[in-house]
């Protein structure tokens, strides 16, 4: 008896469409596909269903399960409505249903439009059938988006969730309206900045009144807003001076709503792209302000003139990069103090959760850049004199075993692709002689095409492992070439600490006030 995975989708559009076609339901695809099986006597393994995802969408979650389970020998049979439920791809097609379920095993029904895989005729059709499903989608996208910057050009809000500090009208879902618990702490924000508060001062009084951030918010009110590139603090509800200075600049604080700053790259890629300034979509007065005027002009003054003097000519610190705090391992960011004639005096180093505010490592303490770099040369100097005037260290011949054993392994894998090519044209020798069928041949040649596919791959990657080991043992000998013109350093520089220094690691001070030091050095 077949195992059979039976597969619904419905997407936003036919959502759109169900009052008036009941067909398209999840309930009626999972009732009618029910009936279907148990009229042939063919066991149900398992349902699977996408509620709310485009047919062009390779990301489907149910999908991608099925898929999973096809490939792991579940199921037996694939059954959906039709084949538009299953994938409206051309390309998605036939990588599965041409190629990945014959190799599977794997039958594909549609019931609606009469799919079958083990249909002669079904070859031909599945071509038509999917070049029209992927016009359908590109049409619908197309409607889609002329529709989105219509209403965009008319002063709709098309947002799926409302900027912090407004709801979503409940009278017209294109329409923002003020949120009377939020909007407050938005002017709190702008009234602190406007009055000379940094980030920094800003966040740390929000977290210490508890306030949650955006995205903690919208969670507490029952939203369903995801924000993929939360982590640590900002996940647990802190806010964070990225926040901030998204805020500030946002004009939608002044009721000018501001819309289609990206869109995505195609119907198929639904990554986004950034548009130009110039294409965005400007409406003023299209919902109430919460930031009057003057702030608003006050906050763009002081972010204007809040650039860094002498950002550009900055000269780069010779660790920058290479800091990392040993409690939590953050990087640890530069505190830069100025001259009276703009040049840089002196900096510390602090780490990365102090310096955007979430407060959450105890590592908060501050630390002398110019005592981290004396400490590094001192260490520096003392592997000069103690190794590499005495002769006593190898660099090199480190690597040359490692790189014999790696090209050792290449020759045996070279030799594996060969007898791969061999079997492969043996077999289609025997295909035109008689001795196996065309279906066998189609077997055997999925399989070893497979094979050489995958040797291939690791030779590139053991000759890249090759590579690797010759510039390491290159540059280690530049490193002792170079150790070797000096005595003594005098002074950290950019290019000394690129050849030598990996990262560092500070710690937390102890009750002295002393640091522990992790120099992890590249030779």
């Amino acid at each position: 008896m077949p195992k059979v995975g039976i597969y619904c989708r419905l997407s936003i559009e036919d959502k759109d469409k169900a009052g008036n076609d009941d067909s398209q339901s999840i309930q009626n695809q999972k009732a009618m596909l029910r009936d279907y099986c148990i009229e042939r006597g063919w066991e149900i393994f398992d349902l699977y269903v996408d509620d709310g995802f485009s047919g062009i969408d390779r990301t489907r979650p149910e999908f991608c399960r099925l898929l999973r389970d096809c490939e792991q020998g579940k199921i037996d049979i694939v059954l959906c409505k039709d084949q538009s439920r299953f994938s409206r791809d051309t390309v998605v097609i036939e990588q599965l249903l041409n190629d990945k379920f014959l190799e599977w095993g794997i039958r594909f029904i549609g019931v609606a439009d009469n799919a079958d895989t083990e249909s002669e005729s079904y070859g031909t059709l599945r071509l038509f059938t999917s070049a029209y499903n992927e016009m359908y989608v590109k049409d619908i996208s197309a409607k889609i988006r002329r529709t989105l910057t219509y209403k965009r050009e008319q002063g709709q809000y098309v947002g799926s969730f409302a900027p912090y500090g407004y709801q979503i009208d409940p009278a017209d879902k294109h329409h923002l309206i003020v949120d009377p618990e939020t909007a407050p702490v938005v002017q709190r924000i702008f009234a602190m900045y406007v009055s000379g508060a940094g980030y920094r001062q800003i966040v740390q009084a929000l977290n210490a009144d508890g306030i949650p951030n955006p995205s903690a918010y919208k969670r507490r009110t029952g939203s369903n807003y995801v924000n993929c590139n939360e982590s640590g603090s900002n996940a647990s509800g802190l806010w964070t001076q990225t926040t901030i200075a998204r805020m500030l600049p946002n004009e939608v604080y002044t009721g000018t709503l501001v819309q289609g700053k990206t869109h995505h790259i195609s119907y198929k890629n639904k990554k986004r792209k950034m548009v130009t300034p110039e294409e965005w979509v400007r409406i003023p007065n299209a919902h109430e302000a919460i930031i009057d005027a003057e702030t608003w002009a006050r906050t763009q003054e002081r972010l204007s003139s809040n650039t860094r003097v002498g950002k550009r000519s900055q000269e780069l610190s010779p660790l920058s990069g290479k800091v990392r705090c040993a409690v939590c391992g953050r990087p640890m960011k530069r505190n830069i103090y100025y001259n009276s004639k703009r040049t840089i005096k002196y900096y510390n180093l602090q780490c990365a959760s102090y310096k955007i505010g979430a407060m959450n490592c105890p590592n908060t303490r501050s630390f002398s850049g110019k005592i981290l770099e004396e400490t590094i040369l001192a260490e520096l100097n003392r592997i000069v004199a103690e190794y590499c005037q005495s002769g006593e260290i190898s660099f090199g011949g480190l690597y040359e075993e490692q790189i014999r054993e790696l090209e050792a392994a290449l020759m045996k894998l070279q030799t594996r692709q060969d007898a791969a090519k061999k079997r492969l044209l043996a077999t289609y020798k025997d295909k035109l002689d008689g001795v196996i069928s065309e279906a066998d041949y189609r077997l055997f040649r999925e399989s070893l095409t497979a094979e050489e596919q995958e040797i291939t791959e690791r030779i590139g990657i053991v000759n890249e492992q090759i590579a690797a080991c010759r510039t390491r043992m290159a540059n280690a000998e530049g490193q002792k070439a170079l150790l070797a013109q000096y005595t003594h350093f005098e002074h950290l520089d950019r290019m000394i600490a690129d050849e030598f220094i990996e990262y560092v690691e500070i710690g937390m001070p102890d009750e002295n006030s002393e640091r522990e030091i992790h120099i992890h050095w590249k030779i």
